[in-house]
């Protein structure tokens, strides 16, 4: 099966973080027939607590560059007009964690045919969607039995045409904070407050005291904090006793992120206590920044004048990307790949051409014979 026909079967069985159960059978019956997959110069690793695969090709000496893609989905419904539509309702690839999965293996069956003397590492890598995908697969510590000379991913971009290349060196990426914050009242009728403990007003006066806060740190620090959602109460004339904020903040300073997260924690037992309410704050998925090693990127910088591809320089997202947790251990280099879609990344009208797959796996092969 080719690049492109495998990004369509893919594409049709969308499945969240550690549930790739179909994926990972895909992926293997397509890693069976590249030719010569069996010889002594391949080695097939699967995870233990996941549904991940690290395949070895051992071509020559020395370290391994490692080649990593993404294999989860989002539970968004698909609305764009497809000739390969999602055949699991509710859940689609609105990340194009299809197109790159289709194109590690593309570049798997390239250097299958090449035989390079060289040693290279490919990771088909579950849960990348904050589920903590990364972190599993390194825990197992099956990675971290090769010696590692660099590692390598690319991210499809909405609103950059195919054959488009974007990166820079530095920070790339930043670092993503989700958390839950909720505050324990007692219900009354509202006729009675005297009675009742209005959670919902501690919520409130949370939010306020927060997002002052993080005003006089974005005056020296690039930051963002977002409640994306609070809930609060039943009935309309019962003070609610419960009330759940989930939010989500970003930096580019793990000590910003854990000053943010101070925060988090001393307003909500503040305002909590001012009425005689309780709070409890639950810190979830966070990752590393992706930090982009300067040479790298000067390597692909140069690969893609020697493959006439269009390099832009990029801006530093506030966009999350587990891919950090290799960057921290790693010298690594992410880059957006032109999607040829204008529609926005987790949208459910997001579908990356077929076309942005043969620059993907032309531009990897490049970077894994430099």
């Amino acid at each position: 099966m080719n690049a492109i026909a495998l990004r369509k079967a893919l594409h049709q069985i969308p499945e969240i973080a550690f549930e790739e159960h179909q994926t990972k059978a895909l992926l293997l019956k397509t890693l069976q027939d590249i030719p010569g997959i069996t010889d002594d110069s391949w080695k097939l690793h699967e995870f233990r607590h996941s549904t991940g695969i690290l395949i070895a090709y051992n071509g020559g000496e020395g370290a391994y560059k490692l080649f990593r893609a993404d294999m989860d989905a989002l539970p968004i419904k698909e609305t764009v007009s497809s000739p390969y539509p999602s055949q699991h309702e509710g859940f689609m690839h609105a990340c194009g964690h299809d197109v790159h999965m289709a194109i590690l293996m593309g570049l798997m069956q390239q250097i299958a045919l090449d035989k390079p003397a060289t040693n290279l590492l490919f990771l088909f890598q579950p849960a990348e969607e904050g589920k903590g995908g990364a972190q599993s697969v390194l825990a197992e510590d099956i990675i971290q039995s090769y010696k590692i000379h660099s590692a390598c991913a690319l991210h499809v971009a909405s609103g950059l045409p195919v054959g488009t290349i974007s990166s820079k060196a530095g920070i790339f990426f930043g670092i993503p904070q989700e958390f839950d914050v909720r505050f324990h009242g007692k219900a009354s009728h509202v006729a009675y407050p005297e009675q009742g403990i209005n959670a919902l007003h501690a919520g409130l006066d949370f939010t306020n005291k927060i997002h002052t806060a993080v005003n006089e740190i974005s005056k020296t620090d690039r930051v963002i904090y977002h409640i994306g959602k609070m809930s609060a109460g039943d009935i309309r004339n019962i003070i609610p006793a419960l009330c759940t904020l989930e939010g989500t903040h970003r930096s580019l300073k793990k000590q910003v992120r854990d000053k943010l997260n101070r925060l988090t924690y001393d307003f909500a037992n503040t305002c909590a206590a001012a009425i005689g309410a309780t709070a409890e704050v639950e810190l979830l998925c966070s990752y590393d920044a992706v930090v982009n090693d300067a040479y790298l990127v000067q390597q692909l910088e140069s690969a893609c004048q020697a493959l006439k591809l269009d390099y832009q320089q990029a801006e530093t997202a506030m966009t999350g990307e587990d891919f950090g947790f290799f960057t921290t251990l790693y010298p690594g280099v992410l880059f957006w790949l032109g999607s040829g879609c204008d529609a926005p990344l987790h949208s459910d009208k997001f579908l990356p051409k077929d076309e942005c797959i043969a620059t993907g796996i032309k531009l990897m092969h490049h970077l894994a014979l430099q």
